[in-house]
């Protein structure tokens, strides 16, 4: 009876091994609704969260699902939260679900949040960024400066063009 289930296991485990790699050819690691992880996790694939995350996640791409709650910081180049995430974003393309809740600071190049999503937090271009740095420093508490008048010039002599016309 051991070797069947030895085979069985086998064959589940090359489906399984076959069926984790996505079309992206990205090994595919599912942290499942009944797992708790309390630490960071880094993969150079794909990673789906069911469960629950305390702690940093490193990865090419991230889907959150919506039994999946996060609490720490994300770093990937795709983001999708269809459950709940709760801390820093950076990514190249984030997508919050209506059924997503993010609490944090989004840094992206391209940002989707659909209808019914919650979104609590500063959403930072990533080339708005850049573009941020080379801006003078702001002075003072940030109230409108006075513009700056010129000096009066000497008026015209009116009563010469008016001789020369006459």
């Amino acid at each position: 009876m051991l070797p069947k289930l030895g085979k069985a296991f086998g064959a589940v485990s090359a489906a399984a091994h076959n069926a984790s790699r996505h079309s992206s050819g990205l090994p595919l690691s599912v942290i499942g609704p009944d797992v708790k992880i309390v630490g960071n996790i880094i993969t150079q694939g794909e990673m789906q969260i069911d469960g629950q995350v305390e702690g940093d996640i490193s990865c090419q791409r991230l889907l959150v699902g919506e039994g999946g709650r996060i609490t720490g910081e994300v770093t990937a180049e795709v983001v999708q939260v269809h459950g709940e995430l709760t801390g820093k974003i950076n990514a190249s393309t984030v997508l919050i679900t209506k059924s997503g809740r993010v609490t944090g600071d989004v840094t992206q190049d391209s940002l989707e949040i659909e209808v019914g999503a919650s979104m609590e937090g500063r959403l930072i271009r990533r080339g708005g960024v850049k573009a941020l740095e080379q801006l003078p420093a702001n002075k003072g508490n940030g109230a409108a400066e006075p513009a700056q008048i010129a000096p009066p010039q000497a008026k015209p002599d009116l009563t010469q063009d008016a001789a020369g016309t006459a």
